[in-house]
């Protein structure tokens, strides 16, 4: 590997991130290129495919199943810092992604997360409805997590202990923090907060968090056999945690990407102004919806196949085809759900028994 030239790209690509003044599509254009040689199998797909790249919509995408059949990491030899694999319930082998650096990955998270969940500078204490990263070590949700609390907060708590919620050590320090009247900041998988929930209503406990309290929740129900109405998820944390729905934010990403989407929702009470729907794209990622048969792109609101541009994707393939299905609408990313033939996959999965187990007590 030319280890200048990818330190020198990493350099760039944070600069990018960080906000600086950089020409996003030449920056992608080269790391294209070096992609196609440093990674073997993705130069070999290229070179398959032939034709030329111009511009960065030109630029071979990978499907996300790629990633479980083929080795996509620029790291080699065993020299990665991280091993992130992607989760699901009905696949023998999961995707991997290898890095030898986690330096961009860093960079992307904390900048959009700061931005859409702490956009008043708040440093708070953090309740994690998930496990540790050692408990997880190939999560890129638990790395996430982690980043965030070490970087961002004011220490943190961690529910999930060997497989299992400590739904007792939830309570007491929700129970904690309403006591002190401070505000904190809740992180977890979506049908993790919903068994949680539901195990509050069942047993009638309910908290008044101090204004202030927000949650970042991420995964959805898509996929699984658990049916969650997003206006009614977002209600729940007002009644039972006292928590204001716009205060309240969904995160979309995926193990194969470097960047997340997040909702407008608390970026825009901070701003004071009314919250724009979708999921917003960050500054260095692109996104387009092409039709699932002939690939061409959709215009504007129109439904299709999800392709995202990732400049975060410094050591695998920046261009990555989900097997998710949405819309761009006034810049915004709308998900609509999965395609029918994709497998079920996401980091809510693992929880999803969790949330059968409370609504069977009900």
């Amino acid at each position: 590997m030319n280890s200048e030239e990818l330190r020198e790209l990493e350099r760039e690509l944070v600069g990018l991130v960080n906000g600086a003044d950089v020409d996003a599509e030449a920056l992608s254009l080269r790391l294209h290129r070096f992609q196609t040689r440093m990674i073997p199998e993705y130069g070999a797909y290229v070179r398959h495919l032939g034709g030329t790249v111009e511009t960065w919509r030109s630029i071979p995408a990978v499907p996300a199943s790629a990633f479980r059949t083929h080795d996509l990491s620029a790291s080699r030899n065993g020299g990665e810092a991280v091993v992130f694999e992607t989760s699901g319930t009905t696949i023998s082998l999961p995707g991997r992604v290898r890095l030898r650096s986690t330096r961009l990955y860093e960079a992307s998270l904390l900048r959009s997360f700061s931005r859409h969940l702490l956009p008043d500078g708040a440093r708070l204490r953090a309740v994690v409805f998930g496990p540790t990263r050692e408990e997880a070590p190939r999560s890129s949700l638990w790395f996430m997590a982690d980043r965030v609390v070490r970087e961002l907060c004011s220490g943190g708590v961690w529910i999930v202990q060997n497989g299992e919620p400590r739904w007792d050590l939830a309570d007491a320090e929700l129970a904690r923090a309403e006591e002190e009247r401070r505000p904190i900041l809740l992180l977890g998988t979506t049908l993790l907060f919903q068994a949680y929930l539901d195990r509050c209503d069942r047993k009638r406990v309910r908290f008044r968090l101090r204004a202030g309290s927000r949650a970042m929740d991420t995964g959805g129900a898509k996929g699984t056999g658990i049916e969650i109405r997003r206006k009614e998820f977002t209600f729940a944390f007002s009644r039972v945690l006292g928590i204001s729905p716009s205060h309240v934010v969904n995160e979309y990403g995926m193990a194969e990407m470097g960047s997340q989407f997040y909702e407008d929702r608390l970026l825009a009470e901070h701003e004071r102004r009314p919250a724009r729907e979708g999921f917003v794209i960050p500054p260095w990622v692109r996104t387009r919806v092409l039709h699932p048969e002939t690939m061409r792109e959709q215009p504007g609101g129109a439904l299709g196949v999800l392709v995202h541009y990732d400049l975060a994707n410094l050591e695998t393939p920046l261009a990555v085809q989900t097997e998710d299905v949405g819309a761009l609408v006034n810049g915004r990313l709308i998900l609509e759900g999965r395609l029918p033939e994709a497998e079920r996959r996401g980091c809510s999965l693992p929880f999803e028994r969790f949330v059968d187990r409370e609504r069977a007590r009900s």
